[in-house]
């Protein structure tokens, strides 16, 4: 089998610092990045074949009260990645850079289309303006098959 190039999609919801919004609480998390990986040209040798890379990028504004944020990238729904990170002792901006890996199934993939999303929030009781998202994107990429023989 050839390697095969799938889609390579983009979601930019804050290109700066200018729109911060209040991290929110688990319930209710932030969705940053929303991005569906067509997949409906994958040759069908190599729907179990498939390979996604996803990457992130969001900056916070962390007040020193709140412990930790949680990030989540989900697969159709399905939670395939999750990161939780501490918050500094003093209020500080933090970037965070991330990247997550998939295969999805064969079934998924003959689909046409995977739908990936990334969210955040707040492992606090309460949310507060000082524990914000300022700059964030998402993207990913996919190609499929293998070398073989």
């Amino acid at each position: 089998m050839t390697i095969q190039f799938v889609d390579l999609r983009l979601s930019n919801q804050a290109a700066s610092d200018a729109t911060p919004v209040v991290i929110p609480l688990a319930a209710t998390p932030l969705v940053f990045g929303d991005i569906g990986i067509q997949t409906a040209g994958v040759l069908p040798e190599n729907q179990s074949n498939v390979r996604v890379l996803l990457a992130g990028y969001v900056k916070t504004e962390n007040n020193p009260l709140f412990n930790t944020n949680t990030l989540r990238v989900r697969r159709n729904g399905t939670i395939i990645f999750t990161t939780t990170f501490g918050v500094a002792i003093s209020r500080e901006n933090e970037a965070f850079g991330f990247s997550a890996v998939d295969v999805p199934p064969a079934a998924i993939v003959a689909t046409g289309q995977i739908q990936y999303t990334v969210e955040i929030f707040t492992n606090a009781a309460a949310t507060d303006p000082f524990n914000n998202v300022q700059a964030r994107n998402f993207s990913g990429i996919a190609a499929a098959g293998n070398f073989s023989g």
